[in-house]
């Protein structure tokens, strides 16, 4: 299992890129939403942003786990 020390300083090096990926991806998407009502579209923000959260961090740690695997 890795520490806490070898972990926090890669999120904080990786958190401005995925943030930035997430908030691009973000606003193309919510262009394309066409709801009538406030309250669903702001449901359908908020289910954009769980999913690419989702999607980026779990792409995060497959190439994190990449990394290792090529450096041992």
């Amino acid at each position: 299992m890795l520490s806490n020390e070898i972990l926090d300083p890669i999120y904080r090096n990786n958190q401005n890129s995925v943030e930035e990926r997430i908030n691009k991806q973000y606003h193309e998407r919510i262009n394309k939403i066409k709801s009538t009502t406030l309250e669903e579209r702001e449901n359908i923000k908020q289910g954009i942003i769980a999913e690419l959260y989702y999607k980026e961090g779990f792409k995060d740690g497959l190439e994190f786990a990449l990394d290792i695997l090529k450096k041992s």
